[in-house]
């Protein structure tokens, strides 16, 4: 049984896929610039993580009987790409690792704040609901572990 969404249940999976997009971008600019391979081959495996997050949303999306929003060719992005693009870019040639792992745990809460909303909605089908609820939790995790990891670097 499809249940309708309502328009505010959309717009919020829209923007949560854009998000994801965009921290998928964000991610893949990043292991443009680094020489690093270990930190090339970590940026690689975050953004197929959200590379990952967006088809699983898109599926469930087009499951549900929505449209999902398609980003190819678009030249909008969001304001807090930028300003997440211009806090961590500089950090991306310096060797100051507990600055980079601080800026990546800010976009995994950037998502998770994003999740958060759209689960406080009503009427989500279980399927969706699952599905948000693993990623959010999939990316608390991986916050959670490289604090940890930067708590045992200093």
């Amino acid at each position: 049984m499809k249940i309708k969404h309502s328009e505010k249940v959309i717009a919020k999976a829209n923007n949560l896929l854009m998000m994801n997009y965009e921290a998928e971008k964000i991610y893949l600019d990043a292991h443009d610039i680094v020489v690093d391979d270990n930190l090339k081959s970590f940026f690689r495996e975050l953004a197929f993580e959200r590379n990952e997050f967006v088809r699983a949303l898109r599926s469930e999306n087009f499951n549900l009987g929505e449209k999902p929003q398609s980003f190819e060719g678009l030249n909008k992005l969001s304001r807090a790409y930028f300003i997440f693009w211009k806090n961590l870019r500089p950090l991306l040639k310096e060797t100051n690792t507990l600055e980079l792992i601080d800026q990546i745990c800010n976009i995994k809460e950037w998502g998770i704040d994003n999740y958060n909303d759209l689960l406080q909605e009503f009427n989500l089908s279980l399927s969706l609901c699952k599905l948000l609820v693993e990623q959010r939790d999939l990316l608390h995790y991986k916050m959670n572990s490289l604090k940890v990891r930067e708590t045992l670097e200093v």
